[in-house]
């Protein structure tokens, strides 16, 4: 090596690629393994024994830091004036600061899919980023409108009534911050598991839900992957048990900002090792079995941030010793619509997308399409 490259500190780094190495993760096995064109010089077996452990332990650290990271935010978020800052209407303070939460955790989880992914080719599109952009900008923002215009008004009207007939405010208002959102994650949870079941388990609720199961990937941006209507049902029952106990502004902005981030990390596509973190929250790892094409698989792990309702009613999936490999989708409708449009309108439209896909299956074993009788 000319230079001593051997004795420099950058030295062992240039015999790495020089023996062009591949360093892959492979979350299956929670381990790194290379692939060498050439013989391993001894210091750079070092730097990768380095690698593997830093990897090894970024993938235990990651999911409990994010975690804590958001919780912190979610926590101390009621307390900032974004709209003072930056000149703007104070009525508009929440927006900001939501906005400026999804601006600031939203890259990160992008850019760690990037560096330790789950599945590298769930990295490639297919045919699915536009769609799923689209989701972004304006699902969440439609739903939350017809909710406002619809029931919020009721909600508000049901918990005045109930504080005035018990004749004091049912929230813990003088808990601590922490304590408020931990609640506020649990009750909310219990709606959008009642939902979430039913949605999967009764036909006529199911075709407002296809669209969010429709991603042919699980990556962070598909986690605002939802009919406008199926988003408005899963706010409402969300929402329902925080509004009518009295929960105030602080409380209930705490738990908007923390489920809005949850969500993309839930479905990412980063290798995490969560352990025994699995029975405490619905983490990436559990929410890819509820994404199989197994219908024994994936009607389990219905909860959005904690698993304590799928343990309560028994519909915790985590299968001992294994990881979730197989593909993702709908096994009987592999042809269900790809663009935003299509998806908004399948509800209305499902007597015809089933005829569409009553000749093709998809075989959850391989994930490959074969013709079906009858």
């Amino acid at each position: 090596m000319v230079g001593g490259g051997r004795d420099r500190p950058g030295g062992a780094f240039a015999h790495v690629r020089q023996a062009r190495f591949e360093l892959r993760f492979q979350a299956t096995k929670g381990r790194v393994w290379s692939r060498c064109d050439g013989p391993v010089p001894a210091a750079s077996s070092a730097v990768l024994r380095d690698d593997r452990m830093f990897q090894r332990f970024a993938s235990l650290a990651i999911f409990p830091g994010f975690v804590v990271a958001l919780g912190a935010f979610a926590m101390h978020a009621p307390r900032w004036d974004f709209a003072g800052f930056v000149g703007a209407p104070q009525k508009t303070n929440e927006s900001l600061i939501l906005l400026a939460s999804l601006a600031l955790f939203y890259p990160v989880v992008a850019q760690l899919e990037r560096w330790l992914p789950h599945r590298r080719e769930w990295r490639r599109p297919q045919g699915d980023v536009r769609t799923d952009v689209l989701h972004l900008i304006f699902t969440g923002v439609a739903a939350n409108a017809l909710f406002a215009a619809t029931l919020l008004g009721a909600f508000i009207a049901a918990g005045a009534w109930l504080a005035g007939r018990v004749g004091f405010p049912l929230w813990p208002l003088a808990w601590h911050p922490i304590a408020q959102l931990a609640l506020a994650i649990v009750l909310a949870e219990l709606g959008h598991y009642v939902y979430h079941r039913i949605s999967h388990e009764c036909a006529w609720v199911w075709p407002l839900h296809a669209a969010h199961h429709s991603a042919p990937r699980l990556y962070w941006l598909n986690a605002t992957r939802f009919n406008i209507l199926d988003l408005f049902l899963l706010l409402a029952l969300q929402t329902l048990p925080l509004i009518v106990l009295g929960a105030d502004r602080a409380a209930f902005l705490s738990y908007t900002v923390f489920a809005a981030v949850y969500g993309q990390l839930q479905h990412c596509n980063v290798a995490l090792r969560t352990g025994p973190l699995d029975w405490i929250f619905s983490t990436p790892g559990l929410h890819r079995w509820h994404h199989s094409l197994e219908s024994r698989e994936g009607n389990h792990n219905y909860g959005a941030i904690v698993s304590v309702w799928d343990l309560l009613f028994r519909s915790f999936w985590r299968p001992w010793g294994r990881e979730f490999a197989g593909p993702v989708g709908i096994a009987s409708l592999p042809r269900f619509p790809a663009g935003y449009l299509g998806q908004q309108l399948s509800p209305f439209r499902w007597a015809r997308i089933r005829r569409e896909n009553a000749a093709v299956a998809v075989s959850p074993a391989s994930g490959a399409r074969a013709s079906q009788s009858g």
